[in-house]
């Protein structure tokens, strides 16, 4: 018959090994963090072009980003339509949490100073037939927008709809 104090230690070992065990299995952590890579269908106001209409598409750096601080990095594309023809913009992005902060260029060399920051509050939503929906809310701001002396400014909301399993 074992002492009270054997058994403890006992139990205590048996413990400590069945939780060890855990610790040397690994998951691999999801390629993107916070699951807000894909595209985006967006519409804005901005402060010299007026109203506007494009799509976004975020794509994760999977190098940079780090999962188990919730971090996701993420390069970007964002084509506008416009009266006189699409625009494109390039950039990267930053997220943590519920903020994603962005850097953004038009990508034609030719065109005039065309670039900016923005920062989009996230929120992620399902509804009953288990659609996800990930909306960002953006503000931005281009210093130098145009070469017009004026600083731009705007605001666009851009919305992914993900269909739930069946």
């Amino acid at each position: 018959m074992m002492s009270r104090v054997t058994a403890k230690r006992s139990m205590s070992v048996v413990a400590w090994g069945v939780m060890g065990g855990f610790c040397g299995l690994t998951m691999a952590a999801p390629a993107d963090p916070l699951q807000i890579a894909g595209t985006y269908e967006c519409s804005g106001y901005d402060r010299h072009d007026g109203a506007y209409k494009g799509v976004l598409t975020l794509t994760t750096d999977e190098s940079a980003s780090h999962a188990e601080q919730g971090f996701g990095a993420y390069q970007l594309t964002f084509r506008v339509e416009t009266s006189a023809a699409p625009v494109t913009y390039s950039g990267y992005g930053a997220a943590k949490g519920q903020t994603l902060a962005l850097y953004f260029a038009n990508e034609d060399a030719s065109a005039a100073k065309d670039y900016g920051i923005g920062l989009a509050t996230l929120t992620q939503d399902q509804d009953a037939q288990g659609t996800y929906t990930t909306t960002l809310h953006k503000s931005y701001y281009q210093p130098h927008y145009m070469n017009n002396g004026v600083a731009g400014r705007g605001t666009e909301s851009c919305v992914k709809t993900v269909a739930g399993k069946a």
